[in-house]
């Protein structure tokens, strides 16, 4: 548990009397609003941070209930009248399901409206209505972004999923760094701070409190980083250390802060290649090992030679025209309608291949399994309808889905079992989509079953399953591969 603030001035001075008037009137905020019964300890110290800190980062755990925490802040602070509006800024999957819904069932004072369609008139049309809150996703800012700059009472901002942009060159973060320069209250959400490097947090921070980072950001790199080769990067001692601490004033709590929810098991299951895919496997497996040894593959490529080899284990692999070929794969479907069958709860079942996905739906189809299909296909509203009737009804005993589109904000408790049909290669996705049945209001013990049938899927597996990352070590893992596949 780390809980930071900032501290009273030693001495008052003349420039720092307001401020000081001004944070003694926010404690006092802190101090008096009533909290529902319902709510955790934990989000009511989140809640005092955001109050007495103009910027700052959430960086709780997932299913810690930080989305309420900001809503508490927000009504506090509105309430007592030292803000206006608030516009929430999330993923496309988070607007209705996590921050409208809340609004709606726990906050019904507040008016609250989604912003979002096709129509960029229509969406400017309700940014114009004065309601307490707006949602929007992380593309819309762009979008809106001339209609935002307008809205001086818009005074408040929550970044959920700050994560999203490390790229600090990036336009969508230039856009947010000048977006929520004026603002006077703005907030950072996630529970990844450095999802794939320790600079991860540069481009946050460079929006939010960019008197924490070097103005540019190599010398935020070379400050964190190694140079061990044209593309690769390794963090110096004690840079993660250093990273997080950019990232204040923080607060962050883990789940176990919250509750004690029930045990979760995280366990491989080995599913054999049939005949046909151990023989197109090891051919490509061998000239893999072979190109690596003439130094033929590095960091650039490696990720397509594990892609196909991913596609191959699984047993959907795309071709050069972008149709798909099917691999008889026969103990990975058996071992999949096996572990549901297992369970009498609801299952997620991943793959992380589109493809995949959908190969994976026509088989429950063909066992008459009730089930839903999210792809980055599937419409905002039918996302929605699909997560409402998994969560409050009894309709659909599975979701197949790329991990990508549920990997936050969501809340399927009424799921015990996540199945992995192959493994991915973002730590953050792997842990995000893992969070959406282990989290607050589960009941039940819970299963995450990753699906592998190669010494390359177990590996990269393990290395998930051990809070590893992935990125930058293709190479390596493929270096690892020389076992017999058969074994």
């Amino acid at each position: 548990m780390n809980v930071s603030a900032q501290p009273l001035p030693a001495r008052v001075t003349p420039d720092q009397a307001g401020w000081l008037m001004l944070n003694t009137a926010k404690l006092q905020v802190a101090a008096g609003y009533q909290f529902p019964p319902e709510a955790f300890q934990v989000q009511k110290w989140t809640t005092a941070l955001f109050i007495e800190n103009p910027r700052g980062y959430c960086l709780n755990e997932l299913g810690t209930g930080k989305t309420r925490s900001i809503l508490f802040a927000f009504d506090a602070l509105q309430k007592a009248g030292m803000v206006q509006r608030m516009i929430v800024l999330c993923p496309l999957t988070a607007m209705r399901r996590t921050w409208y819904r809340e609004i709606l069932l726990f906050f019904p004072h507040l008016k609250a409206t989604i912003l979002h369609g096709s129509n960029r008139e229509a969406r400017s049309r309700k940014l114009f209505e004065k309601v307490d809150i707006y949602i929007i996703n992380h593309d819309g800012l762009e979008v809106l972004q001339e209609s935002l700059m307008q809205r001086d009472d818009i005074d408040c901002v929550c970044v959920d999923e700050i994560g999203g942009y490390r790229n600090g060159r990036a336009e969508k973060t230039k856009l947010l760094r000048q977006y929520v320069a004026p603002k006077d209250y703005v907030w950072g959400l996630t529970g990844s701070p450095i999802p794939r490097a320790v600079t991860d947090v540069w481009g946050p921070c460079s929006c939010l409190t960019p008197h924490t980072v070097p103005k540019f950001f190599t010398i935020f790199r070379d400050q964190l980083m190694l140079k061990k080769g044209p593309f690769r990067w390794e963090a110096k001692p004690g840079a993660e250390e250093r990273a997080v601490s950019c990232m204040q004033p923080s607060v962050r709590f883990k789940l176990s802060d919250v509750t004690e929810l029930p045990e979760r098991v995280i366990k491989y299951y080995q599913a054999d290649l049939t005949s046909k895919q151990k023989y197109v496997y090891e051919a490509m497996r061998k000239q893999s090992i072979a190109l690596v040894g003439a130094h033929k593959i590095d960091a650039l490529n490696a990720g397509a030679v594990l892609s196909k080899l991913m596609q191959i284990a699984i047993g959907y692999v795309y071709t050069r025209d972008g149709k798909t070929v099917h691999m008889d794969n026969t103990p990975r479907l058996q071992l999949i309608l096996d572990l549901i069958d297992s369970t009498q709860r609801k299952v997620l079942l991943f793959a992380p291949f589109k493809s995949a996905v959908a190969a994976f739906s026509a088989f429950l189809k063909t066992n008459k399994i009730d089930h839903a299909v999210v792809t980055g296909e599937t419409t905002l509203k039918r996302r929605d309808e699909i997560f409402g009737d998994f969560q409050d009804t009894g309709r659909y005993k599975v979701i197949a889905a790329h991990p990508g589109c549920m990997s936050h904000s969501l809340t399927l408790t009424k799921a015990n079992t996540t199945i992995w049909a192959g493994p991915v290669t973002s730590l953050e996705t792997f842990q995000q989509a893992n969070g959406r049945t282990y989290r607050v209001g589960q009941d039940d013990k819970t299963l995450v079953a990753m699906c592998g049938g190669t010494p390359m899927e177990e590996k990269m597996y393990k290395l998930l399953a051990a809070n590893e990352q992935l990125q930058n070590r293709f190479l390596e893992i493929v270096e690892a591969i020389t076992e017999d596949i058969t074994r």
